[in-house]
């Protein structure tokens, strides 16, 4: 088995980052034409607005150029957020099974996991956090972000998802199909 490496898709990207400059244009537009009438409140408003989104274009140009991958499928792991500075590395025996769920026109797939706890503490402190909210609503704590994948790479996902899970599991007798499309 090859090592596969998923990447985000330039073109959200752009779009975000378009819309970033919209917004930040937007925030000093209204900073600037609330400073010329005297209202500071709606002045300072408007800088907070476009500093915020000026953060937003600065993160979105540093993820157009990046040239990292989102999700990496080794022999032996899947490799969760593997652009930032903690991913998380999954064995493949580790991996029960998962589902793809749709909340409020947004798909993730879920990775349920034999033993959630061992994999939990590599995560950030903010991390972890949330990860209790999903918990609390009775979602798997780890998820790939649907959308976050190229189109084109969406159904090769699921393929080599389908492949190396439950290869590994037959291989284990461990057959657990939680596949729910």
């Amino acid at each position: 088995m090859e090592e596969l490496h998923f990447y985000p898709s330039k073109i959200r990207n752009f779009l975000l980052l378009i819309m970033g400059i919209v917004f930040s244009a937007f925030g000093f537009l209204i900073c600037v034409a609330a400073f010329n009438d005297g209202d500071y409140f709606h002045s300072a408003l408007g800088a907070t607005l476009g500093l915020f989104f000026a953060v937003v274009i600065i993160v979105g140009f540093k993820k157009f150029f990046s040239s990292e991958p989102y999700l990496i499928l080794t022999k032996e792991e899947l490799i969760l957020s593997a652009s930032s500075k903690n991913p998380i590395p999954i064995k493949w025996k580790d991996i029960e099974g998962y589902r793809i769920i749709e909340i409020k026109f947004n798909k993730f797939v879920e990775i349920l996991l034999h033993d959630d706890e061992k994999y939990i503490h590599m995560m950030t402190v903010n991390a972890r956090r949330l990860i209790k909210l999903n918990q609390a609503m009775n979602f798997a704590p780890f998820a790939i972000v649907w959308g976050l994948i190229k189109r084109k790479d969406q159904e090769k996902l699921v393929h080599e998802l389908d492949r190396r899970t439950f290869e590994e599991n037959v291989a284990n007798n461990n057959l657990k199909h939680i596949n729910c499309k």
